[in-house]
């Protein structure tokens, strides 16, 4: 089935919703944690994904410590079904440790979509918890709510658990919800220090949304 233009943004606007800006989830994951990059470090993150219809999306963000908060900038381009669609998202991330092993953080990301007026579509709150239950296992809690600017505001919400047998070895499990769609996501990322690439499948459980495949990378810079 084809794809109409407008449906194209409206999955790009999803596909922006479900990625957020070490040790927990983050990157193109939907679950995000309580954790801010070290005074005077900066973050680049890229990932591929493709989805069960064949849309494809290619996301580049760039994020960075600024004081208390980690400022962010991201662009994706979506691809598939007949049309395609840009947009960009900011970030601003807040995050502190509460207790030993526990944390609490809030995340704030506006959208804006190319080649549509308004071209704010929406912002994204989301309030995280995220428990180290042991040296191996951390424990991530979204709680949060889309502001959509032409549309029904939506509940955003998941739960993850990221799991490391081995220093530098990550696999990350989810459940989430978003766009009206119920999501589990199996991946694993493996962390060379200052690069990290990951991997990840998201298998629709209810609602309109696809499957997905997703690649990334992630590149650190900054003080050592």
């Amino acid at each position: 089935m084809r794809t109409t233009r407008g449906t194209g943004r409206t999955l790009l606007v999803a596909a922006l919703l479900a990625a957020p800006a070490a040790f927990g989830a983050g990157g193109h994951h939907a679950v995000d944690d309580a954790t801010i990059l070290p005074p005077g470090e900066c973050e680049q993150e890229d990932w591929f994904t493709r989805n069960q219809g064949g849309e494809r999306q290619l996301h580049a963000g760039f994020n960075c410590r600024a004081g208390p908060v980690e400022l962010g900038l991201a662009g994706d381009h979506a691809h598939g079904g007949g049309g395609s669609s840009t947009a960009w998202n900011a970030e601003v991330k807040w995050a502190r440790e509460l207790a030993p092993g526990l944390a609490l953080g809030v995340d704030l990301q506006p959208v804006w979509v190319a080649h549509r007026h308004p071209r704010h579509a929406m912002t994204r709150a989301v309030g995280i918890v995220t428990w180290n239950a042991a040296r191996e296992v951390a424990l991530h809690l979204n709680v949060g709510r889309e502001f959509v600017r032409a549309g029904r505001d939506l509940a955003c919400y998941g739960v993850a658990v990221d799991w490391s047998p081995r220093e530098r070895l990550t696999f990350t499990g989810e459940r989430f919800a978003e766009e009206r769609t119920q999501f589990v996501r199996a991946g694993a990322r493996w962390d060379a220090g200052r690069w990290k690439v990951d991997f990840s499948r998201a298998q629709r459980l209810a609602g309109p949304s696809p499957s997905s495949w997703t690649i990334g990378f992630t590149l650190a810079f900054g003080e050592e």
